[in-house]
């Protein structure tokens, strides 16, 4: 599926971030597509956006949740923009690759005036997702779907909805947002100023060594926003963090630091802090609860 293949993707610094317009239409004009959000939503801080760019693979993540308590994981209510170079695939062909399920059905369908095709739940007809082929690309979209004992439900008229708003924009729309230029910082620097944060307790300098997204015991995606609330809460029951100087290497993580949660009233733990540079800067990207 599109979404569990965005869960499984790594964390990374987002290089644009296109704007939603007033009335609530987001517009992406680097990828070409619109779509209408419900009141509430918002382009998640963890959207990979372009995560290839030769050939072209990217995503967009909608959620329903304020920063602060952006968690996004397998399970979750969200609703996935894929576009990808489509090579000679059909629009059909591509659902049926990337987005089909057991008890789908996939069908032609139009969208916004396009041909392309749709999964639907062969026991209810409930739409799932769309994907229609446009500029040599497959755009496709994709809400959630849960069990029926879930909250949200197999059933959701919100996010199906949502899909139907989905539009490929026309040529002339396309342009391609500036990237800024990050401010170089080496590994030891940064080193020292996250030993610093947590020495002070400052959420904000704590949240400045960090990229936009940080991934959590390598299955959580989540905004730096939403990892720095959990640590206030944890000062606020008189936590503190020792971060260790040495710099390490893992074999499967790269460059990581150590540091030790203390708590009163429960035993410390030791946690990691992943370490990876991007155009010079170095920054904080994951977080793992050691055993």
């Amino acid at each position: 599926m599109i979404i569990a293949a965005v869960m499984l993707a790594s964390c990374s610094p987002v290089s644009s971030v296109p704007s939603a317009t007033p009335a609530a239409r987001y517009v992406n004009a680097q990828l070409g597509y619109s779509v209408d959000l419900p009141a509430g939503w918002r382009r998640a801080t963890c959207s990979e956006e372009i995560v290839k760019g030769s050939p072209l693979t990217a995503f967009d993540v909608f959620v329903g949740v304020p920063d602060s308590q952006e968690v996004i994981r397998d399970g979750m209510r969200v609703v996935v923009v894929s576009v990808e170079a489509a090579e000679g695939v059909t629009a059909e062909a591509w659902l049926k690759r990337n987005a089909s399920r057991p008890g789908a059905q996939i069908e032609p369908a139009t969208l916004g005036g396009r041909s392309g095709a749709r999964s639907f739940l062969g026991a209810t007809g409930h739409t799932y997702a769309f994907a229609v082929a446009a500029r040599d690309r497959i755009y496709a979209i994709e809400r959630t779907v849960l069990e029926p004992n879930a909250s949200f439900g197999i059933e959701d008229q919100e996010l199906e909805g949502m899909l139907t708003t989905f539009r490929v924009l026309e040529d002339a729309t396309l342009g391609r947002a500036p990237i800024a230029t990050p401010t170089p910082r080496s590994i030891e620097s940064l080193v020292d100023a996250l030993a610093d944060a947590f020495a002070r307790k400052d959420p904000i300098a704590i949240a400045d060594t960090m990229t936009p997204c940080v991934g959590l015991d390598g299955h959580d995606m989540r905004s730096r926003t939403a990892y720095v609330t959990t640590i206030e809460a944890e000062f606020a029951t008189g936590a503190s963090v020792q971060v260790s100087k040495p710099i390490e290497s893992d074999p499967l993580f790269g460059r990581v630091i150590r540091s030790t949660f203390s708590t009163p009233g429960k035993p410390t733990r030791r946690v990691d802090f992943l370490f990876r540079e991007d155009a010079g800067r170095w920054s904080v990207v994951g977080i793992l609860n050691r055993r």
